[in-house]
């Protein structure tokens, strides 16, 4: 979650600048001491902030002076030189962290971050985290030890754009014969960096985790240095003692406030942001004129070391801290340990300033820039080689080679199973996880295939807006059924749309994922505020299912975020008061229950799937292998708590509730593997293929009398 400048060599006004190199170390021991996990530096993720303005100030203080030497600037010779600072330890350590994660990781996990270097490779990794960071589906898994490399992409991305404005902004000079052209750069940037804040405090208030690797919400941030560079490039700026040690106090104060008052709940980069950006410009700013206590202290011999390593120990802390909870499985890990691998990371980072960035940065071989830019297809050539090769080696791991048969229950008919078979196979497994079995060597879905594995909604994702109706089941069909609710019922769509072909319903799938089946407001745990998308979605919903008066409703929904009740007051799961939310759950469930009951011929509340302590995936592509038993999980008990609620709710209005945890575990044990299936595709949402499994147990336990038996896995067959 942080970024780091590859700018050139720290030259500003008046020549070196100690002072900025030891603002690099500032900088990089915020991030590396926020990620460690020592919440007394909660805000430490602003480094990355400071990182920008401090990288804005150097490269557009180097283009400036190229363009008042030379009256123009070359392309080619700025990006040779982003090549010699950046590729090198970048490329490295991309190629170092895919091999160490393929070493340490799950080979699901692996997988991911092969699909991440090839992303951080080609300057685009934000993107890559964004996406994976607003999809619902991939919440919960864990953290890429490349996530880092989104603040380098922002900068690149930057850096593609901005030197041609100034560019432009040359020749437009050069073309009217105008010596303001400072000014004119001045007052671009200020335009520019204006329009990026606008839209950043915009686009963190709707939607702070994608605004979070946004680009152009982020470029106002290096805008601020590069702000900072024209003004100070203008003349030789001199101020009183008490003025630049004033100024020095308070931008260092700006920081401090930052890391130590802003936490995880900030929304950033909106105008929160601008206190730590301040604070590095004044900084710099106080720097340029004139001594201090602030700026000789970080002019010490120790900071301009860390300021020196600071690009190497920013790329290297991150995977370290990663793979080495991955490979510990404990989060957060002892004091201790946490020194100790901060120790290694500083050790990796000296190693690599001197063998890896040194010799491309200042050695003869590279300083000619039609060399320099031979690094840019070079080291894509490599990250894409070693990734590819990954991927190889993980298909060839995960690709279900092997003779391990799937779970019987003619294995263990001694064992007084239930009658019913599909439930038996579940008893079974959990008996065959206990007795350590082999897991099974082909599994429905595979490995490779299951954090795809989502149920479809075709032209029908309500989450864009879109208020279509898509039927499924049997489209020509008189009698209808509609799924409603939220992520979960979208994931046992594939059930009811297997009901529909088979006894002759239409089937409308009506799900917004995160977004319960309760009467009272949402809260959007990601802004804070009332969720209108959601609640604007279930009064659609609401007004199309008495529309469509179906013959069926079949109601499922996690319902585990917090609500707003009608005075006003917020009230959620973890809260203090748990009985509280709990009796809130079922008011506002029992309410829509009772509208539902009263538009359609039949209502039912399909109970939940267990809420699981890892993913089912992730533990069964564990390197070196598993077994059924490494897999076997206790549910957790807050979620079911929930759905107890729910049951409650349905009673009240006298309303069908259909438990489905028989299905999934027996004795409180959840089994990953039942018979030769995978049961759930992350934590809590069962796979289509088991979804589709149930399928007829499912109708049978609803009453829709003529439905048909279903497709039992491999070996499924009770004994």
């Amino acid at each position: 979650m942080s970024s780091t400048t590859a700018a050139t060599p720290t030259r500003g006004v008046g020549g070196f600048r100690p002072d900025i190199q030891g603002l690099r170390a500032l900088a990089v021991g915020i991030v590396m001491v926020d990620h460690a996990g020592f919440t007394t530096l909660s805000g430490g993720y602003v480094g990355v902030d400071v990182f920008f303005v401090i990288s804005g100030f150097l490269i557009t203080t180097l283009l400036l002076r190229e363009a008042q030497r030379d009256q123009h600037i070359s392309l080619a010779g700025f990006y040779a030189r982003r090549a010699r600072r950046i590729l090198p330890a970048a490329s490295v350590i991309l190629v170092v962290t895919v091999v160490g994660s393929l070493v340490v990781l799950p080979l699901l996990r692996a997988l991911e971050v092969v699909k991440d270097a090839t992303w951080a490779s080609l300057f685009a990794a934000n993107l890559r985290f964004s996406s994976v960071a607003t999809d619902y589906f991939a919440q919960g898994q864990g953290q890429s030890p490349l996530q880092h490399y989104w603040s380098l992409a922002v900068e690149e991305q930057y850096y593609l754009v901005w030197p041609l404005v100034l560019l432009g902004c040359v020749w437009l000079a050069h073309r009217r014969r105008s010596t303001r052209i400072w000014w004119l750069v001045l007052a671009t940037i200020v335009l520019l960096s204006t329009a990026s804040l606008a839209y950043s405090v915009w686009f963190t208030y709707h939607d702070p985790t994608a605004a979070y690797f946004s680009t152009a919400a982020r470029a106002w941030e290096l805008g601020a240095g590069s702000a900072v560079a024209v003004v100070l490039s203008r003349r030789t700026w001199a101020l009183p003692r008490i003025a630049t040690e004033g100024l020095s106090l308070v931008g260092l104060a700006a920081i401090a406030v930052s890391v130590l008052a802003f936490t995880a709940h900030t929304q950033v980069p909106g105008y929160a942001i601008a206190l730590p950006i301040a604070g590095a410009a004044l900084l710099i700013v106080s720097g340029a004129c004139g001594p201090s206590a602030v700026r000789r202290l970080l002019s010490l011999r120790p900071a301009q070391v860390v300021g020196d390593w600071s690009y190497s120990l920013y790329l290297w802390h991150w995977p370290v801290l990663v793979l080495a909870e991955a490979h510990w499985h404990r989060r957060p890990l002892p004091h201790l340990t946490l020194v100790a691998l901060l120790v290694l990371t500083f050790v990796l980072s000296a190693a690599t300033y001197r063998w890896v960035e040194t010799p491309f940065r200042r050695g003869v071989t590279w300083r000619r820039p039609s060399r320099a830019l031979l690094l840019y297809p070079a080291t894509l050539v490599l990250v894409l080689g070693v990734a590819g090769v990954g991927r190889g080696y993980v298909d060839q791991q995960l690709g279900g080679g092997g003779d391990n048969p799937a779970i019987t229950t003619s294995d263990f008919k001694g064992d007084h199973l239930s009658g019913n078979p599909k439930v038996a196979l579940v008893e079974a497994s959990v008996l065959a996880a206990q007795e350590h079995q082999a897991v099974p060597s082909r599994l429905t879905p595979s490995l490779l295939g299951i954090r795809k594995d989502t149920a479809p909604l075709g032209d029908c994702d309500y989450r864009t807006g879109t208020t279509r109706l898509c039927p499924a089941g049997d489209p020509s069909a008189h009698r209808s059924i509609v799924v409603f609710g939220d992520s979960h019922a979208r994931a046992w769509s594939p059930a009811l749309d297997e009901i529909g072909r088979r006894d002759g319903y239409r089937v409308y799938t009506l799900v917004y994922s995160g977004c319960s089946v309760s009467s009272y407001d949402q809260v959007d745990t990601a802004t804070g505020r009332a969720w209108d998308a959601c609640q604007a979605f279930k009064q659609w919903a609401m007004t199309t299912i008495a529309d469509l008066h179906p013959d069926w409703v079949v109601v499922s929904s996690r319902g585990a975020s917090p609500v707003e009740l009608p005075d006003g007051t917020r009230i959620g799961l973890h809260d203090s008061d748990r009985t509280a939310y709990l009796e809130a759950t079922r008011s506002g469930v029992g309410e829509m229950l009772r509208q539902l009951s009263a538009d359609a011929g039949h209502v039912v509340v399909l109970g939940d799937t267990p809420l699981l302590p890892r993913e089912p995936g992730v533990c069964l592509s564990t390197r070196g292998g598993v077994d059924l038993g490494d897999c076997l999980f206790h549910r957790r008990g807050g979620a079911h708590r929930v759905q107890m609620a729910f049951r409650a709710a349905a009673q009240d209005q006298g309303v069908r509730f259909v438990g489905a945890m028989r299905w999934f575990c027996h004795g409180g044990m959840c089994p990953s593997v039942v018979g030769g299936m995978i049961t759930l595709r992350d934590k809590e949402h069962v796979t289509p293929e088991y979804a589709t499994y149930l399928a007829a147990s499912l109708a049978r336990r609803m009453g829709v009398v003529d439905a048909t038996g279903g497709h039992a896995p491999d070996g499924g067959r009770s004994g």
